[in-house]
């Protein structure tokens, strides 16, 4: 089957778009994206969705700018719209240049996404990709969910990422834009090796490919494999958790108890993803212990971001251990001044320092990269305007994350938050930080509970 056919075939059968939907797809000029935008466009009426081109210049490359007038030109003459950006260059740091590329990218799609009020977004990630991020992962070692690779759709915004040419290796891909004389553009920076990724697609990928023709498909099919035992696994732990649970976030320690060992630790995975909390084997061990121990009835296990594990009796919960001052008339701003503790409220306090080796996960420290325009640094209650910024690009309120961590209302409006001098906001105090690039640290913002 040639893959026209095996394309149009495999998003009937997804479902994935229909004549009355907008979708958003995400073009370089490469021939990976070139290849997807033409696929998507000899799809039938019936499934073929309205389509907005969204293009990046990255501007880190001369070529940079020929690409951008190439696919100018292409949706004039085809009548797609299209929607440009530029990452500027004053923007760009000087390390963790391809991540933050990245960030800068999808925060893009998510605005185009909100513009054109499209339900998805579509990437040209190929079969080639998914297991170059396989293997990535297995030598980087982590979770066993790392180890689905890229997922052929997902949430993202308000709609889903879609990945459509997933199933088809870059080979195929290539073989179909050569036949059909597409035009695309080559990005001279794949070529160096001093990239993680590349020197697995160059040196890695033939090797295996050459020991086994059919790798690419063995992968695809462990990854899928893997999908669906994650989920019937997510499954039953829900229903673990909830024959533990109490009330609210509360769980029995008896019930726990009474579990598998396999089941105990599963149980504890989902209750610190729900926390959010990272999910390591020293957490894991230490909580084991810990419900376990029938001569401590009562006891806490410190974790991250102010949150502990607080064992009383036969109950257990995750627990907030910064004590996040709550008051009825607090200050509007006060200010942080450096190597000296600032009393907030209730003996919590806070101070500025120059950045030593701390490591930046620390629950009560936050190391920054500040330029001397962010200074001084204040600390104020939140206000609903106030956004934080994302890991995975964009941002976030502060209202929605309140309301996601389930704050009560009378509550929110005392939430303190670190901002900088032009208004960024640093970290929702005792929530979560922002997801601020740092290069060079220099500064330390430092909290501490004294009562």
């Amino acid at each position: 089957m040639d893959i026209v056919k095996q394309f149009k075939r495999q998003v009937e059968q997804a479902g994935w778009f229909n004549s009355s939907q907008t979708a958003v797809v995400a073009v370089s000029a490469g021939v990976d994206s070139m290849v997807l935008l033409t696929l998507m466009q000899q799809l039938p009426a019936g499934v073929r969705p309205r389509l907005v081109v969204a293009h990046v210049n990255h501007q880190l490359r001369q070529q940079s700018g020929v690409e951008e007038h190439f696919i100018s030109d292409y949706c004039r003459q085809r009548h797609i719209q299209l929607a440009i950006t530029h990452w500027a260059v004053a923007d760009h740091p000087k390390k963790g240049v391809e991540a933050a590329a990245r960030r800068f990218r999808y925060q893009f799609f998510a605005q185009v996404m909100q513009q054109y009020h499209a339900s998805s977004l579509l990437t040209a990630h190929h079969a080639d990709d998914q297991a170059e991020t396989v293997i990535m992962k297995l030598i980087r070692g982590g979770q066993l969910t790392q180890l689905q690779g890229i997922l052929p759709e997902q949430s993202f915004e308000s709609g889903r990422l879609v990945r459509p040419l997933l199933a088809f290796s870059k080979a195929q891909i290539r073989n179909y834009a050569e036949q059909q004389r597409l035009t695309w553009y080559e990005d001279a920076t794949n070529q160096a090796d001093d990239v993680f990724r590349n020197r697995v697609r160059h040196q890695l990928m033939p090797i295996l490919k050459q020991e086994n023709p059919a790798f690419l498909n063995h992968v695809q099919q462990y990854t899928a494999q893997l999908r669906a035992t994650l989920q019937l696994t997510a499954e039953r732990t829900d229903e673990l958790v909830q024959q533990i649970r109490r009330t609210g976030h509360t769980y029995s320690v008896a019930r726990w108890q009474q579990l598998t060992v396999i089941q105990q630790r599963a149980v504890l995975r989902a209750i610190f993803h729900r926390a959010q909390l990272p999910i390591t084997a020293s957490y894991l061990n230490q909580a084991t212990q810990l419900l376990a121990n029938k001569q401590k009835p009562n006891a806490q296990l410190n974790l991250a971001d102010f949150q502990v594990l607080e064992k009383a009796y036969d109950d257990f919960s995750i627990k907030s251990e910064l004590k996040v001052p709550q008051n009825r008339q607090p200050a509007d701003k006060i200010v942080v001044i450096s190597n000296q503790w600032v009393p907030l409220s209730r003996g919590l306090q806070a101070r500025l320092v120059p950045a030593l080796k701390t490591k930046p996960e620390e629950p009560c420290h936050m190391v920054l990269e500040l330029q001397p325009e962010d200074l001084p640094l204040s600390i104020r209650q939140a206000r609903p305007d106030d956004h934080i910024k994302l890991s995975g690009g964009g941002h976030k309120s502060v209202r929605r994350i309140l309301i996601d961590h389930k704050v009560p209302r009378a509550k929110r409006v005392h939430q303190l938050v670190a901002v900088t001098a032009r208004g960024e906001v640093l970290w929702l105090i005792g929530l979560q930080r922002s997801a601020r690039h740092v290069t060079a640290p220099n500064y330390e913002l430092v909290l501490k509970q004294s009562d």
